[in-house]
């Protein structure tokens, strides 16, 4: 065996083994063994007794979704992960234990030996707290814990009194983000400031030596000279190294919050605003986005901090040299002219290179996904004919920038050198004046180059600066955009749905410029019906479904659930109390029961097999060698037949005790046998729960109670389903 199949196949086993110890975890909580979930690690035997002091009473499936998914056994870091996921954030605080505030109370409290408690109340001059090395809860005297270490000290960021907290209503998101910085970034101007001072200096001491040392030949004090000009060099180097630190540490946090945070965004958005959207577009959209990273990880941060500091140069380069000093100050003019020429042209240009690299992109994506499409109507020749052309625009585009990326460089140069020539020919002049030391035009050029360097990387990285402000524009309005899932929770929560269903109205079209997708939609479902919605292509059946799903809300008219209006509900608990089974099978990276557990990360192995055996493919998981521990990754799905991935799909609906079932086409990709027995489940299931399935075909139709014959985003039908199968036939 190779060394890098070794080394993959140990990273494979130890991400098993971490991926093995987190679902240790969550089984323990599904299976409410909480004493096994605490014995893993003392941090571990914190959690229950923290969140009970918190008050925390939410349900446990938000506690599983929260823990990490990759680890061994849950230290500090994934204990401060966990509580920011369910709500609570948490700050460090150095103190001795019996002088924390009571009013700080509960907290959890590290001592110096690595010893973890929780710190559950402070009364009457005595402790209690919970040691979770001996899972005891202890009362002491306060005088008797004068114990040195770190308390973390934990915030509840959920809203309360039903009002949106400040980060939902923040005009400019990324200046938030930017704020929470800002000590370093000033600790970085103030590196910056002691960096040019010290760059100040080493022209200044090398024109004492050519001025009082080489000039007087007095050499008593070169070597203090020389060790002076390497001190400063010395000292140069290491701070640079410390703010290059500094920059990355803030450059990784940043990415990782900004990467973070519009993820979460994204996923919490209507349906409307993305499903619409390509693939490829959402992903050069994020892409877009490291721009942001680049130019904090890049030169460019280390340029903006310099900038500023092109004044001090300037000024000393006038006091040492007088009108010499015109020279760069024109040339700084000069250098904001050109930008400002060229900038609507550079703008043209990348803007017309990232498009390019976007339609080559949106067409490699296409290809992949659709290869067995291109192969089966043998489109290979018109395909790659299409991408010749669209690699062509990339190529130009991508030439045109580089040639102006190129016309500014040497432009840049140029100014470069015709300025240090200008300084050297003017103070040539002033040196045979004898205005003017040789020591002091030899710092004067060293100045001049210090002005110029920042002013010429500013100029070179405008396209990067124009690149990353138009980031930071999306972003903000990214985040402006109004998610589905609020802090705040006033939404109601309905328990023991009763499963009765009623539209009053519905109206709902996807764009302004578009015809309704529904219009006046009127009809009731009773609890324990089954109703088939049916109708022809484009007739409203699809997005009448995920109106009910509460994928979309009414533009026009209510949804009533149990005779309350769908948009009092909190959106998030909706959708997990209605099953849903969409047109298209996605199975997940993972196992068969990390998949159907996506439904429901409660469901025991019990919950499983049951989910399996009401869609009918119990049998077919469990004559697998794994089972339902197979894993499903994007070369097994295609060993799979469509039936079975279809039947899966259904068993993840049916892992959620759910009394509102939602089948969109559940005959695709259903073999004669996987939809007999699809069938014979439905019968099973008629009168237990309630179940609404659009379906083309008579046999899926003929088990309904109730039909809805939909035409052009209205109802053309409702009744029996002989007579709703005579209509279709007629037309």
């Amino acid at each position: 065996m190779t060394d890098s199949a070794q080394t993959q196949q140990a990273g494979s086993v130890t991400a098993q083994k971490y991926k093995d110890a987190s679902e240790k975890f969550a089984e323990a909580l599904r299976n409410k063994n909480n004493a096994k979930f605490s014995s893993d690690s003392p941090y571990a035997a914190c959690l229950f007794p923290l969140l009970k002091a918190l008050g925390w009473k939410n349900v446990a499936r938000e506690l599983i979704e929260a823990l990490p998914h990759f680890t061994e056994e849950i230290d500090l870091v994934d204990l401060r992960n966990i509580l920011v996921n369910i709500g609570y954030d948490s700050s460090p605080l150095i103190t001795p234990l019996n002088q924390l505030k009571a009013e700080l109370y509960p907290s959890i409290f590290i001592t110096k030996t690595d010893k973890v408690y929780v710190l559950l109340k402070n009364e009457n001059n005595e402790i209690s707290y919970f040691d979770a090395q001996t899972e005891q809860i202890v009362t002491s005297p306060t005088q008797d814990l004068n114990i040195k270490g770190t308390a973390y000290l934990f915030t509840d960021k959920h809203a309360s009194h039903g009002m949106p907290s400040s980060s939902d209503i923040s005009a400019n998101w990324f200046a938030d983000l930017t704020d929470r910085f800002r000590k370093l970034i000033f600790h970085l101007f103030g590196m910056t400031f002691v960096i040019n001072i010290v760059a100040l200096l080493v022209p200044l001491f090398i024109m004492v030596i050519y001025d009082k040392v080489i000039g007087t030949r007095s050499l008593d004090s070169l070597p203090l000279l020389l060790s002076g000009v390497a001190i400063l060099i010395i000292t140069d180097l290491v701070l640079r190294f410390l703010r290059a630190k500094i920059l990355g540490a803030v450059a990784g946090r940043m990415d990782y919050l900004i990467g973070v945070e519009t993820f979460k965004k994204l996923l919490h958005l209507p349906p409307i605003n993305t499903e619409r959207s390509t693939v490829a577009a959402q992903l050069s959209q994020l892409k877009q986005f490291d721009s942001v990273r680049d130019f904090f990880t890049g030169s460019n941060a280390s340029v903006v901090l310099e900038l500023p500091f092109v004044l001090l140069f300037l000024i000393v380069i006038a006091i040492l040299s007088g009108s010499i000093a015109f020279v760069p100050l024109v040339m700084v003019f000069g250098y904001i002219v050109a930008g400002l020429l060229l900038i609507p042209k550079i703008n043209r240009k990348v803007s017309r290179s990232g498009k390019a690299r976007t339609n080559k992109q949106k067409m490699l994506i296409q290809s992949f996904s659709g290869r067995k499409e291109i192969k089966a109507i043998g489109g290979e020749s018109v395909w790659k004919e299409r991408f010749r052309e669209v690699s062509g625009e990339t190529i130009i585009a991508n030439y045109d920038t580089f040639v102006i990326n190129s016309v500014m460089n040497n432009l840049a140069q140029a100014m470069m050198t015709i300025t240090a020539l200008a300084v050297l020919g003017l103070g040539a002049l002033a040196v045979i004046d004898g205005t003017l030391s040789i020591g002091a035009l030899i710092a004067t050029m060293a100045l001049v180059w210090r002005v110029l360097s920042p002013l010429q990387g500013a100029f070179l990285s405008i396209s990067k600066f124009q690149q990353a402000f138009k980031s930071m524009k999306q972003i903000n309005q990214l985040m402006k955009i109004p998610v589905e899932r609020s802090d705040f929770s006033n939404d109601l929560v309905v328990k023991n749905i009763k499963g009765y269903i009623r539209l009053d109205r519905v109206s709902f079209r996807y764009g302004a410029d578009q015809n309704p997708a529904l219009l006046g939609v009127s009809f009731d479902i009773n609890p324990g019906e089954l109703v088939a919605i049916t109708g022809y292509t484009g007739s409203g059946k699809s997005t009448l479904l995920k109106m009910i799903a509460g994928m979309y809300t009414p533009q026009g008219g209510a949804i009533f659930l149990d005779n309350i209006d769908m948009r009092q509900l909190n959106i998030m608990e909706l959708r997990r109390s209605i099953a849903y089974v969409p047109q298209d099978t996605t199975m997940f990276y993972g196992t068969i029961a990390q998949n159907m557990r996506l439904a429901n990360g409660l469901a025991t192995e019990s919950d499983l097999h049951s989910a399996a055996e009401k869609a009918g493919v119990l049998d077919e998981i469990q004559a697998l060698p794994d089972g339902f521990n197979t894993r499903l990754t994007d070369n097994s799905t295609d060993k799979f037949p469509p039936g079975f991935l279809r039947s899966v799909s259904i068993a993840r609906a049916f892992v959620s005790s759910s009394s509102i079932v939602l089948f969109d086409e559940p005959g695709a990709s259903l073999d004669y046998e996987s939809d007999t027995r699809f069938m014979k489940q439905l019968q099973a299931l008629k009168g237990q729960c309630t179940m609404i399935m659009v379906s083309h075909r008579p046999s899926h139709i003929r088990l309904a109670d109730k039909v809805i014959l939909m035409d052009q985003g209205s109802i053309k039908f409702a009744g029996a389903a002989d007579e709703a199968i005579s209509i279709l036939m007629e037309e």
